[in-house]
């Protein structure tokens, strides 16, 4: 099944055990693919690289660099253009994820955003939580420890 997961819950995911961990293992294991776009990765790149996860990263022994390379294995890659007038319009940097979905023909937009789960379907793809996304398609024996 393939889906898109927003930036947050990469971070989520590859700097703690939780509900996103969960949903990365579940790639890792081939239950899941997860669909994104370079930009997408380029933008978990920077976001890994703020100040305010550092101490999480020096923990981990991790750099933003090795993390975004390990999403990229954990992927795969759409082409993905934008065009047209924006999708979100309260936050237009959220049309990404949108748009690959669209490209990769995915099941589901998974995500936490606020501004995403409002729409709850774009070109007749869900929008749906995290949360309601193990819930409904996740082995309940995936639970972390």
């Amino acid at each position: 099944m393939r889906i898109v997961i927003d930036t947050n819950i990469w971070v989520s995911g590859l700097l703690w055990k939780g509900d996103a961990w969960r949903l990365l293992k579940l790639a890792e294991q081939g239950d899941i693919e997860l669909c994104v776009a370079y930009t997408m990765l380029l933008e978990l790149e920077e976001v890994l690289g703020y100040d305010r996860l550092q101490p999480r990263l020096t923990t981990l022994q991790e750099t933003p660099a090795q993390l975004a390379a390990y999403a990229f294995t954990l992927s795969s890659i759409f082409d993905v253009a934008r065009s047209g007038p924006p999708i979100v319009n309260v936050d237009p940097d959220d049309d990404i994820f949108l748009l690959c979905a669209v490209a990769a023909q995915a099941k589901y937009v998974v995500t936490r955003d606020r501004h995403l789960l409002a729409m709850k379907v774009y070109e007749g793809i869900p929008i749906i939580a995290l949360v309601d996304f193990l819930s409904d398609f996740a082995p309940n024996d995936q639970r972390p420890p």
